[in-house]
């Protein structure tokens, strides 16, 4: 089969003239003026807000008028992850998808992300609004900004910016779940600073790098024992017990992925540098074997960073770097416990996301920034384990390090309702199109149903959508039958409710 003849072909080439506009998370605005254009030229009604969240959406047809309205939702921002070899300017330029090469019933993208997340559900969303066949109540198209790093666009969605009772979350992972529930989260950023110091003469100055891991989504992955590329450095820097000076470090590029790749540039003396070359790839071996095949592709390597041997002129002392070492160690991270009574359910999770320090020229301060971010199906879980994290963090105040800390988002969980009307009806036409029941889940990804349940509590939703894997890696993959499947059972279920 080729690309240009996947079916249902509406879904797939509004997909792919989404790809065709850069859209990564804070830059959907282009998406948004294609989609507003979009509905101008057909005549459908289409608003957009502050925020930049557009909706649309068409009058029921002749006989539905006293159903009820149905919101499909989806979010326009994807997660910018590309290969280390790839060139990819997500500001710029277009995702390129493909059929697998290995296996060409999924399609992936040329070293990025695809994209599925969430491009099919807004894909599918626009093929159902124009479909003219389609027997239902008021339709309407809600499709939210920057969902990927905050949710900022679900959290602006003001009362009447859409009118229907019933809400079709199109943002599923898999065509056999049904979703009634997700975690909440917390995203904690802590801004870390301390006095740089003169980098001494006598210093061999080395790039320490750990990449080729397979990174992954930072909810539904969590719990594969993928490795933080960032915690991997980390560990393998403070177990060399060289005296180091740190030049910069930097790991991960997301709170919602964990990282496949680290960095630092760090000083060691001259007369140590053999030692410290040696400990660094005994270390990275040890780790490697550990892994074994949850994690295979770890490559952990040194190279001179600079060439003649210059090095930087001032850095973070032995001394801090010491401190820094072990808070970063210290820190909790990936799975911590599973629903007691929901087997293969993730309960509570976090993920260091990112790391980013160097010596800012303007303040002589050597500033180390971090983001981690909690999830919990138990909001009070989720609570005392953000709490945990920025305590262990603060810490490093008694070293001498200045701290700053705060939430730049929260979401609540979403409290599954297996009595939900709009579940009862999903089940039986899923059952009826494809002879076996789904399977009835909550999921510990994030889903902006978390936040709409507070603020719209007479809203019924349901979240939906194609088997898609390795979401917030450049390994995204959407399998293509079941995005036929998918579709259709939700073209089917809106015209029954």
């Amino acid at each position: 089969m080729h690309i240009d003849e996947l079916q249902p072909r509406s879904v797939w080439k509004h997909f792919f003239d989404i790809c065709a506009i850069p859209h990564p998370s804070h830059r959907e605005e282009a998406l948004g003026d294609a989609l507003m254009r979009w509905a101008a030229e057909r005549g459908i009604e289409a608003r957009r807000d502050e925020s930049g969240n557009v909706a649309m959406g068409r009058p029921a047809v002749f006989g539905m008028e006293d159903h009820p309205g149905v919101i499909l939702q989806a979010h326009l921002d994807m997660v910018p992850q590309k290969s280390a070899e790839s060139g990819h300017d997500f500001d710029r330029d277009p995702i390129r998808p493909r059929l697998d090469p290995k296996n060409p019933a999924w399609l992936v993208a040329e070293g990025t992300t695809l994209g599925a997340d969430d491009g099919i559900g807004v894909a599918m969303a626009l093929s159902l609004l124009e479909d003219r066949e389609l027997r239902s109540g008021g339709l309407e198209c809600l499709f939210t900004v920057n969902e990927e790093d905050g949710m900022s666009g679900a959290r602006a969605i003001e009362p009447g910016f859409v009118s229907g009772s019933l809400l079709l979350n199109l943002d599923g992972e898999d065509e056999a779940e049904l979703t009634i529930g997700c975690a909440g989260a917390v995203r904690t950023i802590a801004e870390l600073s301390i006095p740089a110091t003169g980098a001494p003469d006598g210093l061999e100055w080395y790039e320490a790098s750990v990449e080729g891991l397979l990174g992954g989504h930072s909810g539904v992955d969590i719990d594969k024992g993928r490795a933080n590329a960032t915690l991997l450095l980390v560990g393998i820097l403070a177990r060399t017990r060289v005296a180091l000076h740190l030049a910069s470090v930097a790991g991960g590029t997301a709170a919602n992925a964990i990282p496949r790749e680290a960095r630092a540039v760090v000083g060691v003396e001259s007369a140590r540098a053999a030692e410290f070359r040696a400990a660094f790839q005994s270390e990275a071996s040890a780790v490697r074997i550990a892994l074994g095949d949850k994690d295979p592709g770890l490559v952990a390597a040194i190279a001179p960073a600079a060439a003649g041997g210059a090095g930087p002129s001032s850095c973070l002392s032995p001394k801090d770097v010491d401190s820094m070492l072990t808070m970063l160690g210290a820190l909790p991270n990936g799975l911590v416990a599973m629903e007691p009574d929901m087997p293969g359910l993730i309960r509570t999770s976090l993920n260091l996301g990112k790391v980013e320090g160097a010596v800012a020229p303007d303040s002589g301060r050597f500033r180390l920034d971090t983001l981690v971010m909690v999830r919990s199906s138990s909001d009070d879980e989720k609570e005392a384990l953000a709490a945990t994290v920025e305590k262990r963090l603060a810490g490093v105040a008694e070293y001498g390090w200045t701290v700053g800390q705060r939430r730049p988002a929260v979401s609540p969980a979403w409290s599954p309702d297996p009595a939900s009307p709009l579940l009862g009806k999903a089940v039986a036409v899923y059952r009826e199109l494809f002879g076996k029941d789904p399977r009835v889940t909550s999921t510990h990804g994030g889903l902006e149903t978390g936040l709409f349940r507070p603020r719209f509590p007479a809203w019924d939703m349901l979240s939906v959508g194609p088997t898609i894997r390795y979401p917030h890696s450049p390994d995204e993959r959407v399998e293509i039958a079941s995005v036929e499947r998918s579709y259709r059972f939700v073209r089917e279920l809106i015209s029954r409710l």
